[in-house]
């Protein structure tokens, strides 16, 4: 069980601005100094991304996100208020949602996080294959890093259970 807190960087760091939430988790890395958090950065959903969840107390998740604000604006959520729909990595045709296969787990018995909060940045160019960000999607790397650092900066509640 590792207990602590993760955070994760979702997308395709390949696919231009798909690669916010990697390029986010690496700042927060960079400049992490608690043991007890630990940084991935996936490309996956579903039931994969929710087994990665398992045994943490909370969870920070960054992605890219289409909402249809301005390109670089920043999203502050909690899962609960996370709408599937703009999403991009959390819900995939071949899966179940990530909010269904927590619940899933959870009817398993898998210890899962009681708090993830996601920040989504929106990123409304599309999926371009290139290794390098827009001009609006990397000046938000900063900010969308500093929100991490302060949720990190939170005391955590008790580690999930099935309940």
């Amino acid at each position: 069980m590792n207990a602590g807190t993760l955070v994760v960087g979702l997308g395709n760091p390949i696919l231009g601005d798909d690669g916010v939430g990697w390029r986010v988790a690496e700042s927060v890395r960079a400049n992490l100094d608690d043991p007890d958090v630990e940084v991935l950065c996936l490309s996956l959903g579903g039931l994969a991304l929710m087994e990665r969840l398992a045994g943490y107390r909370r969870v920070i998740i960054v992605d890219a996100m289409d909402t249809g604000a301005a390109a670089g604006s920043l999203h502050f959520l909690s899962l609960q208020e996370l709408d599937e729909l703009a999403a991009q990595h959390t819900a995939c045709v071949h899966d179940l949602s990530l909010a269904a296969a927590l619940a899933l787990g959870r009817e398993l018995g898998v210890s899962l996080p009681e708090e993830i909060r996601v920040v989504g940045v929106e990123a409304t160019t599309g999926l371009d294959f290139c290794e390098r960000l827009s001009a609006d999607i990397a000046a938000a790397v900063p900010g969308a890093a500093r929100a991490v650092a302060a949720w990190l900066r939170e005391p955590a509640g008790p580690v999930g259970t099935a309940a």
